[in-house]
């Protein structure tokens, strides 16, 4: 065998060796995955956690190839971690960061999960739409707060903006913040209380789409407005 056939044997011979390892390794990590997440479902007493770890768990696993040179502990708490009943958030507000704590609130029957800042906002279920609002009325003189969030199941993106398009007049553009999406902004004039319109637009990763309409007026868009879009960055999508 001469020297270039040899190299390229030893070469397949490591990858093969290699490939073997690394399935071991999966093989461990997932075993120990299920045995640690049983052992939560009988210490916990809210069975939807238990099924948005599984889906966290199998998105963290397949995104992340580094995964497999990682502790098993290491990975089985990363994964208990992924939806904790609260979290704490830091919210940039003119200059500095607010640390918050932000509450799961289990929206897993209409396909997400969101936490939200319920110091000062509450989450309302409509027919329709779910409508994250002020916790509190605002006076009379402020015009109205709120992020609505609409599942159209059977419309996919490139439809569901073409329809806001016609309707309110609007351009959407890609952002990624504060998620990646497709967006579009309104004004109502130039006052402190004019009326802001923003509209995000994404995949529900089903065919359909999820719009997020967030309301709120000029002078709030370095309060209210930041606030809105922090607690749309804790939108997850999940299984049934």
């Amino acid at each position: 065998m001469d020297n270039n056939k040899f190299e390229r044997y030893i070469e397949k011979t490591l990858k093969e060796e290699e490939y073997k390892v690394d399935e071991l390794q999966k093989e461990r990590m997932w075993q120990e995955l299920e045995e640690q997440l049983s052992f939560e479902k009988e210490k916990k007493k809210k069975p939807y956690w238990i099924g948005l770890v599984s889906t966290a768990a199998a998105i963290l696993i397949l995104a992340s190839g580094l995964l497999f040179t990682t502790p098993g502990h290491a990975l089985v708490d990363t994964v208990i971690k992924w939806f904790e009943p609260e979290k704490q958030v830091k919210i940039p507000m003119e200059g500095s960061e607010e640390e918050e704590t932000a509450t799961l609130n289990d929206q897993s029957e209409k396909g997400y999960v969101i936490y939200v800042d319920e110091e000062h906002y509450k989450l309302e279920e409509h027919e329709k739409y779910d409508l994250i609002t002020t916790k509190e009325p605002l006076p009379e003189q402020y015009p109205e707060v709120s992020m609505k969030i609409i599942h159209e199941k059977d419309q996919p993106v490139e439809d569901t903006i073409r329809q806001l398009e016609a309707e309110y007049d609007l351009t959407f553009e890609s952002t990624d913040y504060p998620i990646d999406a497709q967006t579009a902004r309104t004004i109502d004039g130039q006052e402190w209380n004019s009326p802001v319109n923003r509209f995000f637009v994404i995949s529900d990763k089903n065919g359909g789409s999820y719009i997020f309409h967030q309301k709120y007026f000029l002078e709030a868009s370095e309060g209210h407005g930041v606030r809105l879009s922090e607690m749309l960055k804790e939108f997850h999508i999940v299984e049934k």
